[in-house]
């Protein structure tokens, strides 16, 4: 099969979730032997790559794939002709949508940027945040009529979250609707070893991967959580991985700052942590709530790292509460009780690895979701 994969971005190397989730789907169908045709992105290795801008691009590269697979996120389609022009020209082939956020989800940065657990916030930052969500809405409202309307011609959506199925069915009227999270790597124990053998410190550590500038990482929660250790749990280290540094980043003697890791040096240091945290606030402008699909999670428990999370969305979906992982709410004490429960408490910290480990192993993995996204597409192109 050819499959024409349409993401806008260029993934590799990878530097973040999106690009990662693009990466592990093509080598994840190069490896079962079909073709991948891409748009704009030279950066991988056995793919077709057609460059848009050059005459008739659109046209060859349509006509080439058996199957158009479209990644639809919070960048507004308004802004990438090419999706409408390239489904135009694939009327007779099968259509489908990677769903992974509605438009709406640039406000975030409205409704969480900036903000701090536990500290008050001034009428003025208020007004600021409400007057940068008026200036979103009438672009977003656009977004949604486009989506809407380009979604008629879709034959199926593939969707990382429940909440994101939601959208697709009620919001975008797309009817054949399949959920698929994201997914970790298949990483053996004895690799896990080979990397654990590279720690050099002793301290109960708990680690955090994410980016320190978007305000659904809730890393302002964790950093709650981190202040509080400073009296309460002092032999407590944190070390915290992020892309780049901001004035939200907590300090202090207990934490250890990692900027720019590459994909290597991540899985490095999940593997050389005793616990690791993904912690995530709800979404209340949205009616879909809380849509994401944390990533790291997944890579944390390809690691066999015991995880703290929040208990909302995909988390409390996936995670069996003191099985495979530990729920959380919000609230800072709550979050550090539970770093003090894996740190007093080693054996159910490995039990809860080994547990979220073998979700991994058995069936949350990306050459899964690779098989799972062919077997949609064969479904459609025979039918």
């Amino acid at each position: 099969m050819k499959i024409g994969y349409m993401y806008n971005m260029q993934v590799y190397p990878p530097r973040g979730g999106n690009h990662a989730h693009a990466l592990e789907l093509v080598q994840g169908f190069l490896h079962t032997g079909h073709q991948v045709l891409v748009l704009d992105d030279p950066t991988i290795q056995g793919v077709q790559n057609y460059e848009s801008d050059s005459p008739d691009a659109l046209e060859a590269f349509v006509d080439s794939c058996d199957v158009l697979y479209i990644r639809i996120d919070a960048r507004h389609l308004g802004k990438w002709p090419q999706v409408a022009d390239c489904m135009a020209l694939a009327s007779n082939k099968p259509v489908v949508w990677e769903i992974n956020a509605p438009a709406n989800e640039t406000l975030a940065f409205s409704w969480l940027g900036g903000k701090r657990t536990g500290e008050k916030e001034s009428w003025f930052r208020k007004l600021k945040r409400w007057i940068h969500a008026i200036r979103k809405m009438p672009g977003i409202r656009r977004e949604e009529k486009l989506r809407r309307s380009l979604a008629s011609k879709v034959d199926a959506a593939i969707c990382v979250s429940t909440a994101l199925a939601n959208y697709a069915t009620d919001g975008l009227g797309i009817r054949n609707v399949m959920v698929l999270p994201n997914a970790g790597p298949l990483i053996s124990q004895e690799e896990i070893e080979d990397r654990q053998a590279k720690r050099s410190h002793k301290a109960f550590t708990v680690f955090y991967s994410g980016s320190a500038m978007y305000p659904w990482q809730g890393l302002d929660i964790l950093a709650g959580a981190i202040n509080l250790a400073q009296s309460q749990a002092p032999d407590i280290r944190f070390v915290l991985a992020v892309n780049q540094r901001t004035e939200y980043l907590p300090g202090g003697p207990n934490v250890e700052i990692r900027e720019g890791l590459n994909r290597e040096s991540i899985l490095d240091s999940i593997c050389c942590a005793d616990a690791c945290v993904a912690l995530h606030p709800e979404y209340p402008w949205s009616p879909y709530g809380f849509h994401n699909s944390p990533m790291k999670l997944f890579e944390y428990m390809a690691c066999m790292r015991p995880v703290v999370t929040s208990n909302r969305g995909q988390m409390a979906e996936l995670i069996t509460n003191g099985e495979s992982g530990l729920l959380c709410s919000d609230v800072v004490g709550d979050i550090l009780q539970h770093f003090i429960q894996l740190r007093d408490q080693p054996e159910l910290a490995k039990s809860m690895g080994l547990s979220g480990w073998n979700m991994i192993q058995q069936d949350m993995n990306w050459e899964n979701n690779a098989s799972k996204t062919l077997s949609l597409f064969h479904h459609l192109e025979n039918s």
